[in-house]
């Protein structure tokens, strides 16, 4: 008889423990998406810096010159391509700096081997709030995303050859 007794004193205790566990719970797994959703578009935007670095390190397409309106423009193709549409078409300021050259203006004009960044940086605002998947800002204080990306120019150097044989 004390089997029977005690079996219907253990009724309801999963749902009250369902009730004390199951908040915490889902909170640590909003916190979670939330961060897994920062990284993955951090990397994505660390990604576009170094689509943009890429293509500025040639200096030439096709014989055409490289200039920063086509970086920023590949770089912006690479958020909305990557599901950053919004990031891309207003937020993101793409920034295309050489510290190497006091002449450098474009890709294009670079010199070999010079040092150049491109940073990308989403700030705070719609574009930075349309990047994440949850409504629980205070998990999240970040204010924008930024990522720099340091490269050398790769332009061709003029190479004089001297065809006459020495004596």
């Amino acid at each position: 008889m004390s089997r029977i007794s005690n079996r219907f004193d253990r009724t309801g205790v999963v749902a009250v423990e369902a009730a004390v566990v199951l908040p915490v719970l889902v909170i640590l797994m909003f916190g979670v998406w939330e961060v897994g959703r920062l990284v993955q578009v951090s990397q994505i935007v660390n990604n576009a810096a170094r689509e943009g670095a890429r293509l500025a390190a040639g200096g030439y397409v096709n014989s055409q010159p490289i200039t920063s309106a086509m970086v920023t423009t590949a770089v912006r193709d690479y958020l909305s391509s990557s599901g950053l549409p919004a990031a891309a078409s207003s937020g993101a300021q793409v920034t295309l700096s050489c510290n190497a050259s006091p002449t450098w203006s474009d890709p294009s004009s670079a010199l070999p081997l010079d040092n150049f960044e491109v940073t990308v940086t989403i700030p705070a605002g719609a574009a930075f709030n349309s990047t994440r998947w949850t409504l629980l800002t205070p998990l999240t204080s970040a204010n924008q995303l930024s990522s720099t990306v340091a490269w050398r120019s790769l332009n061709n150097s003029e190479i004089v050859v001297d065809t006459a044989l020495p004596y």
